[in-house]
Formats: structure tokens, C-alpha cells, sequence
């Protein structure tokens, strides 16, 4: 494990009035990762409440949406994301989801996404925070090339008994996949 944390920005809507945000911030430590809610301004959630196109009624919905944007503006920095909702919320659902595209499509930061109940332990978000922080430490060994020209992957039968695959690819996308012998 390094000896430097994963900051974690924490996009939610309703850990605290459920009871789950000392879970969170359990299961976080327990990975050596930093919970951290982004900071931004009135202006900022006004602002992104237009831009986003997502019409939420919660104001902590409405504020998730203008620290996504804040992330992906790089006007904070983090190492990765996790959002969390109410597993009852209809809403909350949408816009969990619409985050968790937003974030994908437009920057590189992995993330994690998960609907809790008010009986959400630490030991039942500690599978998802062990991911995020595995990804966000390993990010370089995980990245894929964009591949140009003509490429092609090779992967050896196992004892002899299996055969070999074989995969072509032009500038990234797949060309085939000749039959080996």
C-alpha cells in the first residue's frame, strides 16, 4: 500500500440523514483513501444546473451535479469518484447515473457509483472502495493505447491443449481475427 491516500471526492445525496456517511468514510480509511466533498459556489451550482440539462428537485442533487462539473472542469483535483444515493429515490437514480456518464465521457477519473440503504455497512462499500483505489493507484498500468497503423495481439495456448487467439487491429478498432492452426 502507498503511503499516500486516494482523495476521493464524494458526490451523494442523503449518507448523512441514512446514517451511511460514517460508513463511508469507515470503509475509505480502511483503504487508505481520503473522503472529500468538492467545494463549490452558488454561482457555480446555478451555473451547472442549466448547463447539466437535468431538471433535479433536490438541492443536494443539484449540488452533486455542480462538483461533477467541477470535477471535470479541473477545478478541483481528485485521484477518483464515488457517488452514492438512496436506493429509494427515483431521482436520485437518474441523476446518479447521468453523473456517473458525465464523468466517463469527459475526463479520465474512474468511478464508482452505489445506491445505499440505511443499512449499508462499511464492510459492504469496502469491495467498491478497494476498486476505486486499486484503479485510481494503478491508472498507468490499466490505460490503453490508442493504437495507429496495423496492430496485432497474440496469446499463447495454455499447456498445449488450447489454441492460440490472435486479434488485428486497425488504428484501434478490431480488423478480425484470423483462425490459428
Amino acid at each position: 500500500m502507498t503511503d499516500q491516500p486516494v482523495r476521493i471526492a464524494q458526490l451523494s445525496c442523503g449518507p448523512e440523514h441514512s446514517g451511511v456517511q460514517k460508513e463511508i468514510y469507515d470503509a475509505a480509511a480502511a483503504v487508505n483513501a481520503e473522503m472529500f466533498f468538492p467545494d463549490v459556489t452558488l454561482t457555480d451550482i446555478r451555473r451547472s444546473y442549466d448547463k447539466f440539462g437535468l431538471e433535479a428537485r433536490s438541492g443536494d442533487l443539484k449540488l452533486a451535479i455542480a462538483r461533477a462539473m467541477a470535477l471535470v472542469e479541473g477545478k478541483v483535483e481528485a485521484d477518483a469518484v464515488f457517488i452514492a444515493t438512496c436506493f429509494r429515490c427515483a431521482e436520485a437514480a437518474i441523476v446518479r447515473n447521468e453523473l456517473r456518464r458525465y464523468i466517463h465521457d469527459h475526463s479520465d477519473l474512474p468511478v464508482v457509483s452505489y445506491s445505499f440503504t440505511e443499512r449499508t455497512t462499511s464492510g459492504t462499500l469496502l469491495t467498491r472502495m478497494e476498486a476505486l483505489t486499486t484503479i485510481a493507484r494503478r491508472r498507468a498500468l490499466l490505460a490503453r493505447e490508442e493504437q495507429k497503423g496495423t496492430t496485432m495481439a497474440l496469446t499463447p495456448g495454455l499447456q498445449q491443449q488450447k489454441p492460440s487467439l490472435c486479434g488485428i487491429m486497425r488504428s484501434s478498432a478490431p480488423a478480425g481475427c484470423p483462425p490459428l492452426k
